[in-house]
C-alpha cells in the first residue's frame, strides 16, 4: 500500500481531477432522491406496482444503495467508508435465498476490514398491521475463506412469502486498492432502483470499467472539496517535522450513478459468458499522490505481474528452494527420461492424487506443504503446486491467469484482478509451450477444459505476456457408425459404434466417475422404446485421459 511520504507536506493547490470514467450514457435528471427510507416500512410498501413484476416473479429488489467516502486514518493514509442498504420484497418461497446474506471482508497481517452498524429487519403484515422482527447479533457469524478473505454471514428471521426484508451495514477499510464494485442488475430478480455514490479525494486515481447494456437513469459527476485529518501513531516519524497529524484540504470527485427498473439478467442461448453482460461498475487503483509526485500502483500488466511474483502466496513459491519436493519427485520419476516424459509423470501424479475443492481462486490459502499433505486445494493451489514441482526439475513453468467463461471476460489492456478467477500452468519443453490444468480429472496432458476458452489470459513471469484461448480455435470431432440388417429371426438387428470427441469424452468420463459405468450403460438403453432390445453395451477407454471414449 502506498503511503504519504514522510517528512513531506501536502501542497495546498489545485490538482487534476483523477477519477476516470468510460461512461456509456448520460441523463440530466440527477435531482431525484432515493425512493425509500430505511427502517420505515408502511402497509402500502408491500404493494409493488411495476411492469417488471408478473406471475413468474419470485422477488423484487425494491431499492439497493451504496455509498463510498474517505477519511484520513492513523497510519498516514486514507480509509474508505462503504455503506450499503437494500430492501427486497419476497413474493415466492423460491426467493428465500435472498434472506441469507454474505458480506465479503478483506484482511492481511497489518489490518482487517471492519463491519459496523449492521442492521437487518423482516417486515410482515399481521391483521392489517406491519410487524417487524430484527436480527439478533448472536445470529451473525464469520466464515474464513483463506488468510486474506472472510465472510460475515446472517439469515434474516421470520421470512415468509410476502415479507419485505431490508438490511444495511458499513465497512471501514484501509485497503484503498480494494474499492467495492457495484452491480446494478440482479441475476434472477428485477431491480426497481439501484444507486451508487462515490466521493474520492484527488490524491487517489481510480480507473473504472463499466459494462452492461441498460442506460443510466442518473449519471452525474461534479467537483467537491474535502477535508481530511491524517495521523501518524505516537513514536513514529511525523508527516512534517514536529507534527503527528495534518489536516489536508483537497479537491474531490463526486459521482452518482442510478439505474431504474432493471430487468433480471436473461441467460440467452449461445452466450458463453453471462457475467460479461450484467450491468456493473468496477474500480482499479492506478495512481496515488503523496504530496510531491504521482506513483503508479497497478495500471499495467507488467507492474501487476511483478507484484504477483513477489507475493508470498503466489510467485515466491514458484522458484523457492523447495527441497521437500525432491523425495516425492524421485518416487514419481523413477527412470531418467526426457523432459516431456518427466512433465507428464508429474502432471498425472497430481491429477490422480489431488482433489480440487474450488474451481475459483488464484492464491495459496495456507502453504504448498499443506496442499501437498492434505492432497487437495483450489484450482490455483493445485496448478501452482504443479508449476513449482516442474520448476524443481528444471522444466521452465509459469502460472497463467484467466477468467473462465462463466466468470466473464478480463481486460487485455488493463489488469483487474477481481476479473480473474482461474490459474493454469504453462510449461516450456523442447521449445514447445504446453498449457496444463492438473485440477481437472481425466484431462489429457496439454489440453484445457472448455471453460478456459474465454479469450485473453496472462502469463505471469519476468517477461509476462498475453495468450489467447479463443472459442473459434476449438475443434470437436465425433464419428458414428450404424449397421442394420434383417436377421434369421425376421427382426431388424444392427450394430452401433460411436467415438466421442475430446470434450464430450471428458464430460462422459466425469459422469462415469460420479455415477459408475453400470448406471451409464443403463442410461444409454432407457430412451429407446420397449420393442427395441439394447444389449452388449461396451464402453472403452473411459479411464484413459489421452484416449477418446468409444461406445
Amino acid at each position: 500500500m502506498n503511503h504519504i511520504k514522510r517528512n513531506r507536506y501536502f501542497p495546498l493547490q489545485i490538482f487534476l481531477l483523477v477519477l476516470f470514467f468510460s461512461v456509456q450514457s448520460s441523463v440530466v435528471s440527477g435531482q431525484e432522491n432515493y425512493p425509500v427510507t430505511f427502517g420505515k416500512v408502511k402497509a402500502n410498501d408491500f404493494v409493488i406496482n411495476s411492469s417488471l413484476v408478473n406471475e413468474n416473479t419470485d422477488a423484487v429488489i425494491i431499492a439497493d444503495g451504496g455509498n463510498v467516502k474517505f477519511e484520513g486514518n492513523a497510519k498516514g493514509w486514507f480509509t474508505y467508508i462503504y455503506k450499503k442498504e437494500k430492501r427486497i420484497k419476497i413474493i415466492n418461497k423460491r426467493a428465500f435465498e435472498l434472506a441469507t446474506v454474505e458480506i465479503p471482508l478483506y484482511q492481511n497481517d497489518d489490518s482487517k476490514e471492519k463491519i459496523e452498524n449492521l442492521t437487518a429487519i423482516t417486515y410482515n403484515i399481521d391483521n392489517g398491521k406491519v410487524v417487524s422482527l430484527k436480527l439478533d447479533s448472536k445470529d451473525m457469524f464469520e466464515e474464513k475463506i483463506d488468510k486474506n478473505h472472510l465472510y460475515k454471514k446472517f439469515s434474516l428471521p421470520g421470512v415468509k412469502e410476502g415479507s419485505v426484508i431490508e438490511y444495511s451495514y458499513t465497512i471501514k477499510s484501509e485497503f484503498e486498492f480494494n474499492l467495492p464494485s457495484w452491480e446494478f442488475q440482479n441475476r434472477k430478480y428485477p431491480t426497481l432502483w439501484s444507486e451508487y455514490n462515490v466521493t474520492i479525494p484527488n490524491l487517489l486515481t481510480y480507473t473504472s470499467v463499466i459494462q452492461g447494456y441498460h442506460k443510466f437513469y442518473i449519471n452525474n459527476g461534479k467537483e467537491g472539496r474535502g477535508y481530511y485529518t491524517v495521523k501518524k501513531p505516537v513514536g513514529e516519524e511525523s508527516l512534517t517535522p514536529g507534527e503527528s497529524k495534518l489536516s489536508v484540504s483537497t479537491y474531490t470527485v463526486i459521482h452518482r450513478w442510478v439505474m431504474k427498473d432493471v430487468s433480471c439478467l436473461t441467460n440467452e442461448s449461445f452466450v458463453s459468458s453471462p457475467e460479461n453482460l450484467i450491468d456493473k461498475i468496477s474500480f482499479q487503483l492506478s495512481k496515488t499522490y503523496d504530496g510531491e509526485e504521482f506513483h503508479d500502483v497497478a495500471n499495467n500488466w507488467k507492474t501487476v505481474s511483478q507484484k504477483l511474483l513477489e507475493r508470498d502466496d503466489f510467485g515466491r513459491l514458484l522458484n523457492a528452494d523447495n527441497q521437500w519436493f525432491d523425495k516425492i519427485l524421485s518416487q514419481i520419476i523413477t527412470d531418467a527420461g526426457d523432459k516431456l516424459q518427466e512433465a507428464k509423470k508429474i502432471y498425472y501424479y497430481i491429477q490422480n492424487n489431488f482433489t480440487c475443492t474450488n474451481y475459483n481462486g488464484i492464491f495459496i490459502k495456507t502453504s504448498l506443504q499443506n496442499v501437498f499433505k492434505n492432497k487437495k486445494g483450489t484450482v490455483g493451489e493445485i496448478n501452482l503446486l504443479l508449476a513449482s514441482m516442474l520448476n524443481r526439475r528444471n522444466i521452465t513453468s509459469s502460472p497463467v491467469l484467466l477468467s473462465t467463461r462463466e466468470f466473464g471476460r478480463n481486460s487485455p489492456g488493463y489488469p483487474l484482478l477481481d476479473r480473474i478467477n482461474y490459474v493454469i500452468c504453462k510449461a516450456r519443453i523442447n521449445s514447445v509451450d504446453y498449457f496444463l490444468d492438473a485440477a481437472k480429472p481425466f484431462l489429457a496432458f496439454g489440453k484445457l477444459p472448455l471453460e478456459c476458452y474465454n479469450g485473453h489470459a496472462r502469463i505471469i513471469s519476468e517477461d509476462a505476456g498475453p495468450v489467447y484461448f479463443l472459442t473459434d480455435s476449438i475443434r470437436e470431432f465425433k464419428s458414428k457408425n450404424v449397421m442394420i440388417f434383417n436377421s434369421d429371426k425376421k427382426v431388424a438387428e444392427g450394430n452401433y459404434n460411436c467415438i466421442m470427441g475430446f470434450f464430450e469424452s471428458l464430460d462422459t468420463k466425469n459422469e462415469i466417475a460420479k455415477s459408475g459405468i453400470d448406471v451409464f450403460k443403463k442410461n444409454i438403453a432407457e430412451p429407446f422404446p420397449d420393442k427395441m432390445l439394447i444389449s452388449n453395451v461396451q464402453v472403452d477407454s473411459f479411464e484413459m485421459p489421452d484416449a477418446p471414449i468409444s461406445v
